[in-house]
Parts: C-alpha cells; sequence; structure tokens
C-alpha cells in the first residue's frame, strides 16, 4: 500500500522552494518525496511442532509520502506515514495467531482494532512568510542556542523526528530577531529502522519557549531565551496544554553570546539554568537540588595554516530534562556533548547522558597542502562525577581521549582516517580503567574506466575496568567493499564481527559474523533504488549529540526513495 510523506523534515521557513516563492509571489511549487521500504524478517523463535518452520518469519512495508506546496508568501506542507505487517498471522490446529500487534489497543487508527495497517497524519503545517516575520502552524521545529534548553530537530541519522504542534512565530524588526514557540510535542509513531510494533498514541507534553536576539552590537550577538514544559502520562490532545495550570515541571532560562574576530578568534558561550517541579525526582537522588545548570563555551582561531577549536563544558542535571521521555527515545533538549560520535559505546553513553560532568576538548586542523592534506589532532578530557542510571563504574572517572586523524583528496582519490584511545580512569586502585582503541577509514580510489572503488573499515578493541556487574571484553570489526559505476549504479558487500557481550543480535554466518551484500541503482537524479540482502548487528548509533539503540537485522530489505 503507497502511502503518503513530507519531505527531507516538514519544510521549513528556511527551505530553498520556500525561500524563493516567497521571494517571488507569483511563483508556485509542488514538490512531493516518497520513502517506500519493504523488509523481510527473519525470525530466529520457533514452534517445538513443526519444528525448524520459520512460521514467525515476515514481512514489514513502511511508507513516508511529503509532501510541500508553496504558493508566494504561503506554504503548506504534510507528512502521512503508512505501515503494514505481512504473514503476520498463522492457523495451527483451527486457531487463528497474530505473532505481533501492530497498534497498542487505544490508539486511534482508521483501521479495526487487531489491523495488521496503520496509517498516520503525522505532521501537518501552514506558513506564511514576509521579509520581516514568519507565521507556522501546525507542526514546527525549533532550537534555542546550542539547543541545551531546546532542540526538537528531525534526525534522520537515527530515525527520530519530533516537532514541535501548535505555533511558531519569528518576527525580524531591524537588528534583532524574536522567536515564540508554543504547542505539543509529537514524535514520530512510524519507525524506518527499528520493527514496529506496539504503537501507542503521542504523550503529547506542552512546550513553550520564547527567544530574543539581538545582532550587530559591534562585534557581538547576543541572545536570551526561556523554555516552559509540562510533561503528560497518557497519551491524548489536552492533558499538556491542560496542567499548565497546575504548574510547569520544568522551566528553563539561558543567554548567549557570540563575538566574532575578537582578538583574532571566533567566541562562543551559553549559560542555562533548569528549575524542575517536585514530580521530576533527580536521577542523582533525593537528596539532589531542584536547580541544574549547563555551560557551554568555544573558541576558534586560525593561526596561519592552522585552524584551533577549543570546546568546554560543565552539565549539571542539565540532561534531567529528558528523564521523562527515555522510554519514549527522544529528548527535548540536545547538549553539545564533545564526543566523537562515530565510536560511543554501551559506556561511553553514560557519559554523553551524564548529569554531573565537566570537560573539554581542543582540536588542531592543519593545512598541510591547503585544498588537499589537512591533518588533525584531538584531545578530550572529562570528569564524570555520575554514578547513576547507564553508569558500570560505581566511583567517578577521568575521561582522556585522545585522536589523530588525516583527511586527504587528491583528484578522485580521498581518503579520511582517524586513530584514537581512551581511557576511563576510575578513582582509587580498585575499580581500574576502561580502555578502547578504535579506528576508522574511509578511502576512494579510481579503477579503469568509469569505475570507482570505495572501503569503509571500523575497528574497535574495548577493555572493561572493574564493575559490580562485570562484563567482557570485546572487539568489534565492521566493514563495507563499494564498487561504483559512475553515479547510477553501486554495489556493496558487507562484513561485520563482534564479540561485544552487550549486543542483543545474532550474526547471519555465526553467532558473531554478520555478512550482507546491497545494489543501489539511481535511475533518474531525484531516485535512489536500494535491495539489500544479509544481516547487520544491533548497536548505538549516535548523531548531532543524541544516541539511540538501532536493532540488528536479519533479512532482505528494498527501499525506494525519490521526489516528483
Amino acid at each position: 500500500m503507497l502511502v503518503v510523506l513530507l519531505g527531507s523534515g516538514v519544510a521549513s521557513a528556511e527551505d530553498p522552494v520556500q525561500a524563493s516563492a516567497a521571494d517571488d509571489p507569483t511563483t508556485t511549487s509542488v514538490v512531493f518525496n516518497d520513502d517506500l521500504d519493504l523488509r523481510y524478517w527473519r525470525v530466529d523463535e520457533r514452534l517445538p511442532d513443526p519444528a525448524d518452520l520459520p512460521v514467525f518469519n515476515y514481512v514489514e512495508q513502511v511508507n513516508r509520502l511529503n509532501a510541500t506546496v508553496v504558493s508566494g508568501r504561503w506554504g503548506l506542507a504534510m507528512q502521512l506515514d503508512e505501515v503494514a505487517l505481512l504473514a503476520n498471522r498463522y492457523v495451527l490446529d483451527g486457531v487463528l495467531y497474530v505473532e505481533r500487534d501492530l497498534v497498542a489497543a487505544g490508539t486511534p487508527s482508521l483501521f479495526p482494532p487487531g489491523s495488521d495497517v496503520y496509517v498516520n497524519l503525522e505532521k501537518i503545517r501552514g506558513s506564511f512568510e514576509t521579509k520581516i516575520a514568519t507565521v507556522q502552524l501546525g507542526d514546527t521545529y525549533v532550537a534555542f542556542g546550542r539547543g541545551l534548553a531546546l532542540n526538537l530537530n528531525r534526525n534522520v541519522d537515527i530515525d527520530i523526528d519530533t516537532s514541535v504542534q501548535g505555533t511558531k512565530v519569528v518576527l525580524r524588526p531591524g537588528a534583532w530577531d524574536l522567536s515564540l514557540v508554543a504547542g505539543q510535542a509529537n514524535r514520530q509513531q512510524v519507525s524506518q529502522d527499528i520493527p514496529n510494533d506496539e504503537i501507542y498514541g503521542d504523550l503529547r507534553h506542552a512546550i513553550a519557549g520564547l527567544r530574543a536576539e539581538r545582532f550587530g552590537l559591534g562585534p557581538a550577538h547576543v541572545g536570551a531565551h526561556g523554555v516552559f514544559y509540562n510533561f503528560v502520562d497518557e497519551p491524548g490532545w489536552g492533558p499538556g496544554i491542560e496542567g499548565i495550570g497546575t504548574g510547569p515541571d520544568v522551566v528553563t532560562g539561558g543567554v548567549t553570546t557570540e563575538l566574532v574576530g575578537v582578538g583574532g578568534v571566533d567566541w562562543f558561550a551559553e549559560g542555562d539554568v533548569f528549575g524542575y517541579g517536585p514530580d521530576q525526582p533527580s536521577p542523582l537522588g533525593p537528596e539532589a537540588p531542584d536547580l541544574g545548570y549547563g555551560l557551554y563555551a568555544s573558541a576558534a582561531a586560525y593561526p596561519g595554516a592552522f585552524v584551533v577549536l577549543v570546546e568546554g563544558k560543565r552539565y549539571f542535571q542539565t540532561e534531567r530534562v529528558n528523564a521523562t521521555l527515555t522510554p519514549e527515545l527522544y529528548e527535548v533538549a540536545v547538549a553539545p556533548t564533545l564526543e566523537y560520535e562515530r565510536v560511543i559505546t554501551e559506556d561511553s553513553s553514560a557519559a554523553v547522558n551524564s548529569n554531573d560532568i565537566t570537560g573539554g576538548r581542543v582540536q588542531v586542523d592543519w593545512a598541510a597542502v591547503p585544498g588537499e592534506l589537512v591533518p588533525n589532532a584531538t584531545v578530550a578530557v572529562f570528569r564524570d562525577d555520575d554514578l547513576t542510571v547507564l553508569h558500570f563504574n560505581d566511583v567517578p572517572e577521568t575521561i582522556v581521549h585522545p585522536i589523530v586523524g588525516i583527511e586527504w583528496i587528491a583528484a578522485e582519490t580521498s581518503l579520511l582516517a582517524n586513530v584514537g584511545y581512551r581511557w576511563d580512569l576510575r578513582d582509587g586502585t580498585a575499580g581500574g580503567a576502561d580502555r578502547h582503541l578504535h579506528g576508522d577509514l574511509l578511502l576512494h580510489v579510481p579503477l579503469p574506466g568509469a569505475l570507482m572503488g570505495a572501503v569503509s573499515l571500523y575497528g574497535e578493541w574495548f577493555r572493561w575496568g572493574n564493575n559490580p556487574l562485570q562484563q567482557s571484553d570485546y572487539y568489534e570489526v565492521e566493514t563495507g567493499w563499494t564498487l561504483l559505476y559512475g553515479s547510477r549504479l553501486a554495489l556493496t558487500a558487507y562484513a561485520d564481527q563482534t564479540t561485544n557481550p552487550l549486543v542483543n543480535s545474532t550474526g547471519n554466518i555465526d553467532e558473531q559474523t554478520y555478512a550482507a551484500i546491497e545494489l543501489q541503482v539511481k535511475p533518474a537524479p531525484d531516485w535512489t533504488v536500494k535491495a539489500f540482502y544479509g544481516a547487520y548487528k544491533a548497536g548505538i548509533r549516535c548523531s548531532g549529540g543524541q544516541c539511540r539503540r538501532l536493532p540488528g537485522f536479519d533479512g532482505a530489505r528494498l527501499s525506494v526513495v525519490g521526489g516528483f
């Protein structure tokens, strides 16, 4: 069943299509983007009788259709998501069994309860744009400053899409930007990377925020903002708004300052304070204060052929604002982590989400051959005093993480490579230290004729310190080998192996080894077709400061993405 979607995000006022139409009031554009997935899931579960019959294997079909219409200063965008399960039922001894419930009981749906099809008008937004104002009604996205206090955006890398369904107004009088947003959180319900199972209705948390920015104060840009949150326990349209009168669950306010070129350096700083209500217990325990704060600063200098970036952070109960949302797999505020996201593990994800951490990072890039060869070096140091929730350690630790890398681009050949070593040094002598050696490489090389070759390699070796619940040391290797013919055809073979005891998936070659092959075809510039067969492992994937545990996969997958 082919159904409906909303572009690479609900088209925002900053989208090129809308901007060009606003400049020319006579212009009207209609854009559709469709993303169709068919996934055949192989499941290890078997019936005792008849034996070895793969009854529980099934097909999941997901479709996301985005439509954007812009006419002059007016715009309309909508996203329709649809999912269907095939081969999800069987008859045994004359009795019909449903293997998995697609929709949880009580979730509103166009189809009758127990159906294997679910359709949801996920996003809809109308907008009006002039040079001095933008008004959006419906689903909008918003981030204040560096995102410590509020950051709701579409993160396709980890299949997160949470909007504010309500009103967003941006006024631009002179050198000012004034932004107001108010509404309810609208979490994406149909997933494209995680199996859809027991889909439940939105918990529509109330969100309201105001930000004022002043530009052109000499080299300075300054801003101030405040955000209000009221969280709810039950799905539905009204509880978040109705609960405002009972007092907020979280109130946060902050200021930002940006200085451009002062002393030859670009500076940025943000500070936020968080106030928590009685319904928001602290992960640090009942003795923790009801206030939290987040501080972030950066400085970028450009001496000669070098670029030097220095960043620092101090977060105390900053992540507490997201604690209620953990079961819903998204966050309303995403602070800069200063972490190398490619190598986040079950252990280091605790530092990413720590409620009591201080640290900094220094990165130096050297244009050894400008535009061609750029070596770089990074050192990050953190002090993590949080011992709760995700942490394996039971004493505070000091984290030291140096990385060296290189970027080389010469004609059609390119190389990006990084090697790092992370020490999590625990206080005292009993805890020891976690040690993490990692490396990644991406190489593109020309081959005879119109062929190109690409190699992607990643490896890590992890040795645990002493934990109350001890884990086994492990290694992981991920490889991808691609042969490209022009821009239209690509064939990739994947081979991965892991001994990580925390990975909850099983390989298709043996228990620890995964292999797959994928064919990608671009029949037209705006269309991509991918056919995948094999397996890949489960694991943590991070993007833009957010981390999500994605499941493994064993089976076949067909993906068609295009616009018209």
